[in-house]
């Protein structure tokens, strides 16, 4: 309750910027006096200009909104660092088994046609297949 008095006050001269709205439109319109309608236009535009100050007064009573938690850019506990120039044991290249055969690249490095036609069949008949399997 703190500021009562004064918003009370900005009440009470939004009221009366109305009713001297009103009564100078009410001079004008049944009265045909051509001051009346400035008059209302000046007591409306009071009355405006006393609303806006009141809804400013009212935002800057506010107390501050509390601060906004800070966003987490970097994770709260560190990160070890990983060691450079070195590669996992597990990943290390092995060496082919000696009993393995190696087949040399073709010498052109590409297939021919009827590899390549067989090779697309050979996937068509699979994703058939496939389907075939699912639906059963």
């Amino acid at each position: 309750m703190r500021g009562y008095a004064v918003h009370l006050l900005f009440h009470l001269l939004a009221i009366a910027a109305g009713a001297g709205c009103g009564a100078a439109g009410a001079l004008w319109w049944f009265g045909g006096e051509p001051t009346g309608l400035w008059l209302a236009i000046g007591a409306l535009m009071i009355g405006i200009i006393v609303l806006v100050l009141e809804g400013l007064y009212i935002s800057a009573s506010q107390p501050a909104p509390p601060p906004a938690p800070p966003t987490q850019s970097q994770p709260r506990m560190p990160v070890p660092q990983r060691q450079r120039g070195g590669t996992r044991p597990d990943l290390e290249p092995v060496a082919a088994p000696s009993d393995t055969l190696l087949q040399a690249a073709p010498d052109g490095g590409s297939a021919d046609q009827e590899t390549k036609t067989s090779a697309i069949d050979a996937l068509n008949s699979l994703g058939t297949a496939d389907r075939s399997g699912r639906q059963g």
